[in-house]
Parts: structure tokens; sequence; C-alpha cells
């Protein structure tokens, strides 16, 4: 229900889910499916069930046998993703139920492959251990049709920047339509945040998030875990952008010595190793790097891969791109090799909005569901594929402890002075006239933190200059200005951004090791894993007087399955 007052237009809902790609949806469906009754409202900056990364993703999710064993795998994980920082309790929920998360996504509408007999079309991954099957590219479309059909509220171009509370308990939201900057108030008894993290203008990647639902989270008091793990890397064909998998161990220089084996050997995963090896060959002039397809790789083996990187590919219509691409290159001269150039791909990004089991913040009426929560959660660490899976069972799992929640939640009091403040906040751009704009912001960040030796090896002198770097940019922010809808949201996405680069760069320097698999934390300093001092997670908070505060939290080993070799209760292990 909406209605217009001297504020601008509110909207009440049972249920705010702010963010409309695959994880909001999913919350929100299964939030409606639990009880027809409640009033759910799905709220995006874009276009609901387009906007986001999920609508754009790889083709793969992660699926199980059920043959396959969930320990074995867990220990994989918790050993090559996570080194031991891992939640295992988390774990375990996650994989026990990727059966009944793909059951779900299949009766909402979503096209996932199968073979002739009827069965999933599957390939391994993770040293066989467990399988992706084939996702339709556009399932936020389906979920977007799905969630109409059984009464879900869409709410498309309204971007939400701050969070609404009453006596420390989040209530809803307030920001503006992304066309006409008009004024938006959201009042709700449980809040659901599935917004992208913040993903930085990054090394062979585009912009996907700008932070906006992190830094709301952290303003009213929700903590932030883990955000040092930001460093996504990978090795990538040169003309494609896309990973070259298994090329872990297939890296050779222009000499054709193996630099897999120099720098990273018998690793499964592409490791920060790896990557800063390739860095050095180019720069030390034995560059470029190639992946040699035709030495053998176990990885490789596994997926059935022949020939150039794309084989694996299930889809017919990506084996018909092959096709057509191959014909056109032999025609111009240029036939695929294999021998693939090869460069280094890294995605800087924070994703720690810290949740329990049931996906709750530690904010009365606050959730996180999907990529936002995706360290947070101490998960740690994803096999390829299992991004999409996370989106859709953090939001089953959200959904199902808030409908449990509004049971006995009323809607609370919105404070108009809080609105009042809020709105005054977010317009402020409006009504400066210097010349700073965001864009500042976003190429100083650009300029000063999106380095290899800092977003991957960072050091104690490279962290603090950039930490300098955001105080002097802080300065910065309350001159801000804007003309209209568009810049005004580019001011506050350029605040965010920086706020979460901070997240980065404290829980980074405080962090003195090297630790974690694909979501790398890589100390130049501190090059090894230090289990005697750092099974810890790293835990930040806004204090009471509005500064950034960091504490840490001992990972619960004692009552954890898995532990590192040597490790002893009450004993750190050496």
């Amino acid at each position: 229900m909406s209605k217009v007052n001297n504020m601008g237009t509110v909207y009440t809902s049972d249920l705010l889910i702010v963010g409309g790609s695959i994880a909001g949806l999913s919350t929100a469906i299964r939030a409606k499916e639990n009880n027809r009754d409640l009033d759910v409202l799905v709220v995006d900056k874009g276009y609901v069930g387009w906007s986001g990364q999920s609508a754009k993703a790889g083709n793969g999710i992660l699926g199980r046998r059920k043959e396959q064993s969930i320990d074995d795998f867990m220990e994989y994980s918790i050993k090559t993703f996570g080194e031991y920082l891992n939640d295992q309790d988390y774990l375990r929920m996650h994989y026990s139920n990727i059966p009944d998360y793909l059951d779900n996504l299949m009766r909402w509408g979503v096209n996932i492959s199968r073979n002739p007999d009827g069965s999933l079309k599957t390939w391994p991954v993770a040293n066989n251990l467990w399988c992706q099957v084939g996702i339709e590219l556009r399932n936020t479309k389906s979920l977007r049709a799905y969630a109409l059909k059984i009464g879900v509220r869409l709410l498309s171009y309204v971007q939400v920047f701050e969070l609404l509370t009453d006596d420390n308990r989040v209530i809803g939201g307030v920001g503006f339509d992304t066309n006409y900057s008009k004024f938006h108030i959201f009042h709700a008894k449980a809040v659901a945040l599935a917004t992208n993290g913040c993903h930085f203008k990054k090394m062979g990647g585009m912009f996907m998030g700008y932070g906006n639902g992190l830094a709301s989270a952290y303003r009213v008091g929700a903590q932030m875990r883990n955000a040092e793990f930001s460093t996504e890397v990978d090795v990538v064909s040169k003309a494609t952008y896309t990973p070259i998998y298994g090329a872990c161990n297939i890296i050779y220089n222009n000499k054709g010595e193996n630099i897999s084996a120099k720098y990273a050997p018998n690793r499964v995963e592409v490791s920060a190793e790896l990557v800063l090896g390739m860095y050095k060959e180019v720069q030390e002039g034995r560059g470029p790097c190639y992946a040699d397809l035709t030495k053998p790789d176990p990885i490789r083996a596994e997926i059935g891969a022949q020939g150039h990187e794309n084989d694996q590919r299930i889809w017919p219509d990506k084996h018909n791109w092959v096709d057509h691409v191959e014909k056109k290159s032999a025609k111009y001269g240029r036939p695929f090799s294999d021998k693939l150039e090869a460069t280094v791909r890294m995605n800087l990004q924070a994703e720690c909005l810290a949740v329990d089991c049931e996906q709750k913040t530690n904010v009365e009426g606050l959730w996180g569901s999907g990529k936002i929560s995706g360290m947070g959660c101490s998960y740690i660490g994803f096999v390829r594929g299992d991004g999409l899976g996370y989106a859709v069972q953090s939001g089953i799992r959200a959904a199902d402890s808030m409908v449990r929640y509004v049971e006995n939640a009323d809607f609370g009091r919105i404070n108009p002075e809080q609105v009042s403040e809020l709105k005054e906040k977010i317009y402020a751009p409006l009504n400066r006239t210097s010349n700073h704009h965001a864009d500042e912001i976003f190429q100083r960040i650009e300029e000063y933190a999106f380095h290899i030796d800092v977003m991957l090896a960072k050091s104690e002198k490279r962290i603090n200059r950039v930490l300098k770097e955001i105080g002097q940019m802080w300065e910065l922010v309350p001159q801000l200005s804007a003309t209209d809808a568009h810049t005004l949201a580019k001011c506050h996405e350029a605040a965010d951004c920086l706020l979460c680069l901070e997240f980065i760069f404290r829980a980074a320097l405080m962090r003195k090791e090297s630790r974690g698999g694909r979501y790398r934390h890589y100390r130049e300093d501190y090059p090894k894993r230090d289990d005697k001092n750092w099974l810890k997670w790293i835990i930040i908070q806004e204090g009471k007087d509005g500064n950034m505060e960091l504490s840490t939290q001992d990972v619960p080993m004692e009552r954890y399955k898995f532990k590192p070799e040597g490790w002893q209760s009450g004993a750190s292990a050496e």
C-alpha cells in the first residue's frame, strides 16, 4: 500500500526486500509462499528482474550428486578456500540444502539443463567432488514472472540509501526514484538487504555495485565481517576475459617455462602466488604469459575439456557462438590456438555484511541475502557456480526467518524528525554550488587502490598510503554537488564506495598474515598463514562516536570437525 504525505510517497508492507536480482526475488517468493497473506515488496534501483549481477552471470550453478559426501567437499572447501576461517556450521547447512534449492528454482520456472532421460546435465568441479548444472542466463526474468504471479509487489527505479529505525530496530528505509529524484519512504515490519556488495572498477571487469546496502546497514549499527577477503583472483583469456579453467597448472612464459610450477606448485585453484608470478614474469620481460591447453591438467580432464577453453560450455547457444567465432577467426587469418594468451583478472569487492545461519544481522529487523553477505556469513570462498546457489539459498533462509519474525512483530513508529534529517542529507548535494563531483572520488579510488601491488600484494606501508588517501577523499564528500537524479545518486554512491574501501583496507591492515583461496587476503610483509594468532574473524562496526571500530572474534574451532594440522583445544596450532 502506498500513500503520499508532505514528506514524500509512503509505501507500507510486511516485508521490504531491497534488491531485485536472484537473491531478492528468491527471498520475496519464498516469503510469499510461506504466507500468502503477507504483503511483500521488492524495490530495486534498476528494473526488478534484470538489475544486478546474477541476471548476467554465468550459466552454471552448483549442484550435488546424492552419492557425494558433504564431509569430503567441506574438507576440500575449508582447506582450499577458507583455510579454516569458514563457519563450518553454516557451510554444512549450505551444502546439505543444495538439492532443495535446485528443486525450488525449477518449480519457480527457471530452466535447468537436462539430459534426454530427464536427469540433470552436469559437469564436475572441485576435483570431481561436486558438480555444476546449467541454468538459463535469464534466470531472474523467470523469477520475476513467478513473483508477480503469486502476488509479490515490485517497484523499479527507486534507490534506497538509508534505513529507518525505531529503538534500534530497522523498520524501513528512504530513498528516491532514479529518474526524477522524488522522495520515497518505506515502512515495514522487517527488511532484507539483497543488494550487491561493493564491486569496484577493476582489472578485467566492470563496476557492479556501489555498496549502498552495506553502508546503510553500517550506519544503523550492523556489523561487517571478513572485509579483508576482498580480492578475487583469476586467470583469464586476454581475448575474452573469460576464466581458463585449470589454468593454475598450465601457465607458461614466452620462453616456454612452466611458471605455474615455479610460483604455485601442486595447486588445484588459481592462487595469489600464481597471479603475482605472472605479473613478475611480464615486468621482467618474459611475457606475455599463455595457457598451454595441450598440456595435461586434472581439472580440464575432469570437465572433459578438449581444445580451447569454451569446449566445456553446456548450452547450445554457447557452442553456436564458439563455432561462429572460429569460422570468423579462420576467415580473417586468426584461428583459435591451443595456446591462449593469458592475463590476470582481479575483482576488488566488499561483501561483508555479518549474518548468522538465518541471514540475520546483529540489528533487530534486518536481514541480508545474496552477495552483500557473501563474506560476512563466514562462508569464505566459493567454488565456481556457487555464487548463484548462495543467492538462492540465502534468500530462502532469510525468508523463512523473516516470516517467523513478523508473526509477532508490529510496524514500529516512524520518527518524522529522523525522516526529515535523512531527506535533508540525501538531497544536500543538489543545494551545493561547488565544482566537486562524484567522478573525482571514483577517479581517485582507481588511481590509488587498483594497482596489483595494492589490490593483491598488500603491505603495511602501502595500506597506510591508501588509508591516507581515503582520509583526504572523505574531506571531499561534504563538498560534492549534483544537478539531477543521476548525479545525486552518484554522490551517495561515491561516499558509500569510499566507506566500503575503508572496510577492506582497515581490516587488511589488522590481519597480519596471508590466508584464503579464490577470495584472497595476501600480505607481502606477512606472506605465511598464522594459525597461532589469526584463527579469528575481524569485526567492523560503527562506534558511538561515529568512528570505525575493529575487533576480533575467535573462530570456534573446539566445536568444528575440521581443524588445522596440529591444532589442540586450548592451544594454538604451530
